[in-house]
């Protein structure tokens, strides 16, 4: 696989390098689009995608071959245990990305990153948020928020320091190693602590790490306050700190307007505007939406966005129809 921009023992970034994560040779639905607003937004040269594949598009940006780094998710294999309704490819996938960054920022001396999923889109330049964490001290960001005691923490749109990083992945194997501890962590899960999330995934370890090592993470969410913010889950009117927002009616989404080269939701019930700096589109149908709000050169390419993203998403909508009705004409057939 190509590597575009890396030098031995070194990437060229400029600012901040951000890391998107691919594994297997399918990509995920949009992702050069993701890629490509990714580098618009931030720079190219502190855009990057880890994969173990090479893909049609790979040539376009800067890739690196994670392949050398996948032994160091062996010390968890030996440890992972699977508690999740999700396929076991996918929960310890998410658990494994963690390994190999880590690998990876100590192999090219990575200090301190951005790592998004591939189903996030950015918005805007995160060079202020990151200036933010170094002058405000912060070994990082999460994503997190509150209810009676329960909380959720989502790393899909979070900045690391390589300290940071080191300890949760120490920790994750720390909690699996040890069976009364691991047991708290699967009792906790099923009785809905993590606000409803009942498989045990990376997301709960991060949360348990957050409460139990305290490090000192700034929580994105709480950028609300200084009008500009980051998205938990664009499907969702609350964001998880203060404000909900206005729901697109028609795509079940918030409502994403451009305003002065940004894309902005209005706060429910009060018509102020917040700048975000991420979405993410997650779901089947949401990923279909990704086109209609990346930056386009021209109103044409614009145009060819918004029907790429409309198509896509009946597209989708008729494959679960069809999915719908197979599945109980073939419950009929069955009950015969």
């Amino acid at each position: 696989m190509s590597s575009n921009a890396v030098t031995p023992g070194k990437l060229n970034y400029t600012t901040l390098p951000i890391f998107f994560i691919q594994r297997g040779d399918k990509p995920a639905r949009f992702l050069k689009e993701i890629l490509k607003q990714a580098e618009l937004t931030n720079g190219k040269e502190n855009v990057y995608l880890l994969a173990d594949t090479q893909f049609e598009f790979s040539a376009q940006f800067n890739c690196i071959d994670i392949a050398k780094y996948l032994p160091a998710t062996q010390r968890f294999d030996a440890l992972y245990q699977h508690h999740s309704t999700n396929p076991v490819f996918f929960e310890k996938s998410c658990f494994d990305r963690w390994f190999i960054i880590n690998a990876l920022a100590k192999d090219l001396g990575i200090d301190y990153f951005f790592h998004a999923d591939c189903d996030v889109l950015l918005a805007a330049d995160i060079a202020p948020v990151y200036k933010k964490l170094l002058t405000g001290g912060y070994q990082g960001s999460v994503m997190f928020f509150e209810r009676d005691g329960d909380s959720v923490t989502s790393g899909h749109s979070s900045f690391w320091s390589a300290g940071l990083l080191d300890a949760f992945c120490d920790f994750v194997c720390r909690k699996y190693a040890d069976k009364a501890a691991f047991d708290i962590i699967k009792t906790q899960t099923l009785a809905g602590k993590f606000l409803g999330n009942r498989n045990v995934s990376d997301m709960i370890l991060l949360d348990v790490f957050r409460t139990e090592i305290k490090p000192i993470v700034l929580n994105l969410l709480t950028l609300e306050d200084e009008g500009a913010t980051f998205d938990f889950n664009a499907n969702v009117s609350y964001n998880g700190h203060h404000y909900h927002y206005v729901i697109n009616r028609a795509f079940g989404i918030k409502q994403i307007k451009r305003k002065n080269g940004n894309l902005m939701v209005n706060v429910a019930g009060d018509g102020r505007s917040i700048k975000f700096y991420t979405f993410h589109f997650q779901g089947f149908l949401t990923k279909a939406l990704i086109p209609l709000y990346v930056n386009a050169a021209t109103p044409g390419k614009l145009f060819a966005n918004y029907v790429a993203g409309i198509l896509t998403l009946y597209g989708c909508k008729t494959l679960l129809l069809k999915n719908k009705v197979r599945d109980r004409v073939k419950g009929v057939f069955k009950n015969k």
